[in-house]
């Protein structure tokens, strides 16, 4: 991860619940990223390029070919009573 050029130099003031928070573009650390991130600040980053000699790796996924079959039907559930309860019907 790399600061974008645009934000390089300036100074940038975050205002949070508690209080502005300011923040010199220049003397931010970017192994912090995960920090910078987490207050709302993950917009001043960017991946850095890849020199154009390197190939892209791509990543080839090939289905499983199943046969066919028809799912199992589900076994209809034993019907219950309705009970009444004892203690209601007490005066």
């Amino acid at each position: 991860m790399k600061v974008k050029d645009e934000y390089k130099g300036k100074t940038i003031v975050k205002n949070t619940s508690l209080g502005n928070m300011t923040v010199i573009v220049d003397n931010i650390d970017v192994s912090k990223y995960r920090y910078y991130v987490s207050i709302g600040l993950g917009y001043l980053f960017e991946k850095e390029s890849i020199s154009s000699t390197e190939p892209e790796v791509c990543i080839k996924y090939e289905g499983i070919e199943q046969e066919e079959t028809e799912a199992p039907k589900p076994k209809a559930k034993a019907k219950r009573k309705k009970t009444a309860n004892a203690d209601t019907d007490t005066i």
